[in-house]
């Protein structure tokens, strides 16, 4: 019988470390996708003092292409199948920046790397006995609809930047149920809640970043509180395969969240920059 295993994007803060904490005893195995090992190590070592999961570590920056390669070469070396895939790490820049490939910031991290991990990783899902991949999205999405160009822009607004980051997760997910979903796989993307996390505390950015949360603090919800409804769709994949989620009730998606015609325009627009044929 296979391991029962968990890989789970930006795990050593926030949501992610609640999510990798509250989920390791349910599994034979947890990998933690990692930018920084250093931070990957101590989040390792709080796991293993609670349970007897085995846990890996695997280095993966999702703002560069070459190490979501890199990452995923090796879990196709070291592992048949991943019962349960949770693309959770996320971004929020204050200021405008661009990723190794010159993609912004929090397009080229929160969507497009997640894409493009996904496109490497799926036929290890799909040779799970589970079959699920959990999409950590954003009410954000709801301010921000998405026109081209779509990862290269002029201006530079935060909050739009930001929603459209995670309006295209939202198409990911869709995407991913409405092509594969007869092959098995489970797709469920989550709104965790306004949480008071690390995004957006970058060394370029971090004075004007802590007076952001110091101000809005009060109306963060704990990382824990969270993590729930990550939780509960990986307890649940069934229940949940297809929609989106929030604290285990299934949220009605807005008309731009579910546009035909501009996911498909989006998808297309980045196997073409990743030079893929399909997701």
């Amino acid at each position: 019988m296979s391991e029962n295993i968990l890989a789970i994007t930006g795990p050593t803060s926030g949501i992610g470390r609640a999510t990798a904490m509250s989920l390791a005893e349910q599994f034979d195995r947890i990998v933690l996708l990692v930018r920084n090992l250093h931070k990957g190590e101590a989040l390792k070592n709080d796991i293993e003092k609670k349970s007897a999961v085995h846990v890996d570590l695997i280095q993966c920056d999702l703002s560069d292409l070459s190490s979501i390669k890199k990452a995923a070469n090796m879990m196709n070396e070291q592992y048949d199948s991943i019962n349960h895939l949770v693309l959770n790490a996320g971004v929020v820049s204050l200021t405008r920046q661009e990723t190794k490939d010159g993609f912004e910031m929090m397009m080229g991290t929160n969507y497009i790397g997640h894409f493009y991990l996904t496109h490497l990783l799926l036929p290890l899902v799909l040779n799970s006995e589970v079959k699920q991949i959990v999409v950590v999205s954003s009410n954000g999405y709801k301010f921000s609809p998405l026109t081209a160009p779509y990862f290269k822009r002029d201006k530079f607004n935060p909050v739009t930047s930001y929603g459209q980051s995670k309006l295209g997760t939202l198409y990911l997910m869709q995407a991913l149920y409405d092509g594969y979903h007869k092959q098995g796989l489970k797709t469920t993307a989550v709104h965790p809640g306004a949480v008071s996390t690390n995004l957006g505390k970058t060394p370029k950015n971090e004075r004007f970043g802590n007076l952001v949360y110091k101000a809005l603090d009060p109306f963060f919800l704990s990382p824990d509180e969270g993590s729930l409804s990550t939780v509960l769709a990986v307890e649940s994949p069934k229940k949940y395969n297809g929609k989106y989620m929030h604290n285990g009730g299934v949220l009605r998606i807005k008309k731009h969240g579910s546009d035909m015609e501009a996911r498909t325009s989006l998808i297309t627009a980045t196997l073409d920059v990743l030079n893929l044929t399909h997701l």
